[in-house]
């Protein structure tokens, strides 16, 4: 496709979108009564992740037309949207009592039917092409067909299936069921597809996996940061959720929806290329400074009450204590932790490291020019490892003497 006219399929397909959820904006503030704070919020809570789609979708197809996996993300963003202007008119329509007229049930259909579409699009063909774009070897073509095949018997077999419609506020009746054997015959049909739609996801993580214990060099880091995605996203499904809902007493998925929007953003950094190389320093960050905080916080929590006691009514100058000790602990504790994560998390940093410091207490004996010449040279190539290396000395009284190490002729 000619690049203005892939350009200008990219805007069109985001900006559609927007308009959607535009759309679901105008029609609630002018349709829905009462209309209230909560209302606005829970609208807005739902749009994110729709348009999160639709804006990794347009960099990515605009940076990397040539991936498809841009492509899927900002078609799916589209069809999950195409319900949200119609949303809050269906459901006003039910709360007021009045029957759904036939323009109703076809959009709360839309939304009922849809998101079997919009999974194959965002979750099931862009685990297949990680991270490159294009399939592990042929034999993968097949799951890739048998998704979109399921995906398109899951929604006909469920718009003719005789069970009512679950989008909506209320139970309704479809536009045009099928009863009778045929209903029944429609709604095995559409379980089928469902099982199979979700039977091509766990093959499509499979090819995940597979296609991450092959690869290496480049392909590998995208794959990593995909592989840390999926673990924050898990760690929200699994242990956030469930602690938000029964111990914080918030509203449900408050923080847990960012962290399960994790996968896309990583997919996105992934197929961009952006920093790939910077994720050891992120995980050993994170593990670092959670590691300190739970070891100063908890035991800060723990003593607080204990000191207020005995400093018998001098409550604040026993909390200033405590948080100048813990101020003061720290940078030290930060330090030694920092050591042992990058020990474990970060071990070419830590290796590093301990080249560098090895290097500087040799040099403080070393008095022999070319031996430090080349030993410089090779401390900088084990801890950079850079494709040349060159050492440019000037001694006095000459214009300057430019003298190739043993890295020169590496490659790393």
């Amino acid at each position: 496709m000619h690049l203005r006219r892939r350009t200008w399929l990219a805007w069109l397909l985001f900006l559609a979108t927007v308009g959607c959820l535009a759309g679901g904006l105008l029609v609630t503030l002018f349709v829905t009564r009462p209309l209230t704070s909560k209302v606005l919020v829970d609208g807005a809570g739902e749009a994110v992740p729709w348009l999160l789609f639709a804006t990794i979708g347009l960099v990515l197809t605009l940076r990397r037309p040539a991936n498809p996996i841009g492509w899927l993300y900002a078609a799916a963003a589209l069809v999950w949207t195409t319900y949200i202007p119609w949303d809050p008119w269906v459901d006003q329509l039910q709360r007021s009592g009045r029957p759904l007229p036939l323009v109703a049930r076809l959009a709360a259909l839309t939304g009922d039917t849809f998101w079997a579409v919009g999974l194959t699009l965002a979750v099931t063909l862009p685990l297949l092409l990680l991270p490159n774009g294009r399939l592990r070897s042929r034999r993968w073509r097949a799951v890739a067909v048998a998704a979109v095949a399921a995906a398109a018997v899951d929604v006909v077999g469920w718009m003719l299936s005789p069970t009512p419609l679950t989008q909506t506020l209320r139970p309704a009746a479809k536009p045009f069921p099928l009863h009778g054997p045929a209903g029944t015959v429609a709604t095995t049909v559409s379980w089928i597809g469902e099982a199979v739609l979700f039977a091509c996801i766990l093959a499509a993580a499979v090819c995940v996996v597979l296609r991450f214990r092959a690869s290496r060099g480049t392909e590998r880091q995208q794959l990593r940061w995909v592989a840390v995605g999926a673990t924050v996203a898990a760690i929200g499904l699994v242990v956030v959720a469930p602690l938000e809902a029964l111990v914080f007493k918030v509203t449900p998925n408050a923080f847990a929806i960012p962290l399960l929007l994790s996968p896309p953003l990583a997919i996105a950094l992934a197929v961009l290329r952006y920093r790939l190389w910077d994720l050891d320093r992120l995980v050993s960050r994170t593990v670092t400074y959670a590691l300190v905080t739970a070891l100063l916080v908890v035991p800060y929590l723990l003593i607080l009450p204990a000191t207020s006691q005995l400093a018998a009514g001098s409550g604040s100058l026993a909390v200033a204590a405590a948080t100048l000790a813990v101020a003061a602990l720290f940078q030290p504790l930060r330090r030694r932790v920092q050591d042992l994560v990058d020990r474990r998390f970060n071990r070419r940093r830590y290796d590093a490291a301990r080249t560098v410091e090895q290097f500087a207490a040799r040099l403080r004996d070393q008095v022999d020019l070319t031996a430090l010449e080349a030993e410089l040279l090779a401390v900088a190539d084990q801890t950079m490892q850079p494709t040349r290396a060159s050492l440019w000395l000037q001694p006095r009284g000459s214009p300057g003497l430019a003298r190739v190490g043993p890295a020169a002729a590496a490659d790393s």
